[in-house]
């Protein structure tokens, strides 16, 4: 579908409920589950006969350091200040997130800044690991330094986004419209599939 810059759709995030509940669940089963199995295993290396006196000490020593990194986890978790986004779109201005129908904040396409000297592109891909995933990248100003600030798309929401992926498509789609001035990393069209935007602008 051809976009202009007069009729740019809105995309809004999809939220599941199921999901998220279901990854939370898991995880406060995990955190209770792998102290009690821990703790449950140190006894039975303590109460085995053929285990030397050094080992059982080893055992001992790392399931408390586990048992205190699941309670340290479980409490910072718990400490963990909650999303108020409760819906994102991407449209002609922007990421906009919204709390409930309230505009909280919007990454306009206006604060995407020029790469710095030392750098090739303004709109990138980086990796977590060697086979990815990849992330998108670009440049909007610090505030404390004035300099351009390294920055990626983000979906903050309490409840699972399913359509975080389309949401960053849309908004490269919108840095080609509205942002013809930056350059973007061929490895960014071809990972979103907008190699026929660009053309679609160019001609």
């Amino acid at each position: 579908m051809t976009f202009t810059k007069n009729n740019f759709p809105e995309i809004t995030s999809r939220h599941s409920h199921a999901l998220t509940s279901f990854i939370k669940g898991f995880g406060w089963l995990m955190y209770v589950f792998v102290p009690i199995a821990l703790i449950g295993m140190t006894i039975l290396v303590f109460n085995s006969r053929h285990i030397s006196i050094s080992l059982k000490i080893g055992m001992l020593v790392l399931s408390l350091l586990l048992v205190w990194f699941f309670g340290w986890l479980i409490v910072t978790m718990r400490k963990k200040t909650k999303s108020n986004v409760t819906k994102i779109t991407v449209d002609k201005n922007g990421i906009n997130y919204y709390n409930d129908i309230e505009l909280i904040k919007t990454l306009n396409y206006d604060d995407l800044k020029i790469r710095p000297q030392n750098e090739k592109y303004d709109v990138f891909l980086s990796e977590l690991g060697e086979d990815g995933p990849f992330i998108l990248n670009f440049y909007v100003l610090d505030s404390k330094s004035d300099r351009p600030l390294r920055k990626c798309p983000v979906f903050d929401s309490d409840v699972v986004i399913t359509n975080s992926n389309q949401l960053t498509a849309h908004f490269v789609t919108g840095i080609l419209y509205f942002r013809s001035d930056l350059k973007i990393e061929p490895g960014v069209l071809n990972l979103y599939q907008l190699g026929w935007v660009k053309n679609e602008i160019l001609h």
